[in-house]
């Protein structure tokens, strides 16, 4: 993949470089994530759990869905779900998934007003998405609908993915059922994981022009473009590398 080998030159380039500057590090729970800025984009690597929030059968009463009722708990209640005035899980009352609960992403559908409609959330299940802690993206410039590549450095397989959904503070590499799939990876949101080897490049500012429906297509057509445009920046900058 030609991204990879850009990444690799981009590795071996002298410190000093103006291409390169030497990676910055983002707290974890257990250990310190490196992190580089290449070229206008954003790159670590990591594992990968597996994320069903916007699927419509994410969850449901006793742990019926695609993942553990458990998971769509934070630190302070439901932080995936749905909720009526007392704060109680709202359950769809029609559709193929009636009576499961509706599951939410930070980012939504655009033109779906109804906030209980299973449509106005990022389907877990057909969209290529990536989870990341808020504080990871507003140190690096990262919104909600920025785009990204995500590569599975196992088996090579690769995929364009968005930005659409924030995760705990001290978790990084999370990824939806979807970009599971085209990475290779087990994609269960219960038991599929990757333990290491997913290497993530985020392009900040990336969705900001964005109006359209999220869809599979819209993804892999901006992402493409991105992506191309990545290469020729660290291509030529590699080429010139103190600028001159």
């Amino acid at each position: 993949m030609a991204a990879m080998a850009a990444l690799h030159l981009h590795a071996q380039a002298p410190a000093s470089s103006a291409c390169v500057a030497p990676p910055e590090s983002f707290a974890l729970k257990s250990r310190a994530l490196p992190v580089w800025q290449l070229g206008g984009a954003v790159l670590f690597t990591a594992g990968m759990t597996i994320d069903a929030d916007g699927a419509p059968n994410a969850y449901a009463p006793r742990n019926g869905g695609l993942d553990y009722t458990a998971n769509a708990r934070g630190a302070h209640g439901w932080a995936a779900l749905v909720t009526n005035r007392k704060g109680d899980p709202v359950r769809q009352k029609k559709g193929p998934y009636r009576g499961f609960y509706v599951s939410t992403t930070s980012l939504e559908q655009p033109g779906v007003s109804d906030v209980a409609s299973p449509k106005r959330y990022i389907d877990a299940r057909t969209i290529s998405y990536i989870v990341l802690p808020r504080n990871f993206a507003d140190r690096f410039g990262i919104s909600l609908g920025d785009l990204a590549i995500v590569f599975n450095e196992t088996n090579g397989h690769s995929a364009y993915a968005i930005f659409a959904d924030v995760g705990p503070r001290t978790r990084i590499g999370e990824g939806s059922i979807a970009l599971a799939r085209e990475l290779g990876i087990p994609a269960d949101p219960r038991h599929g994981q990757a333990l290491g080897h997913i290497t993530y490049l985020v392009f900040p500012g990336s969705g900001a022009y964005r109006r359209k429906r999220i869809t599979p297509a819209n993804i892999r057509s901006a992402a493409a473009r991105l992506h191309q445009q990545w290469i020729r920046e660290s291509t030529l900058c590699l080429i010139n590398p103190d600028g001159r």
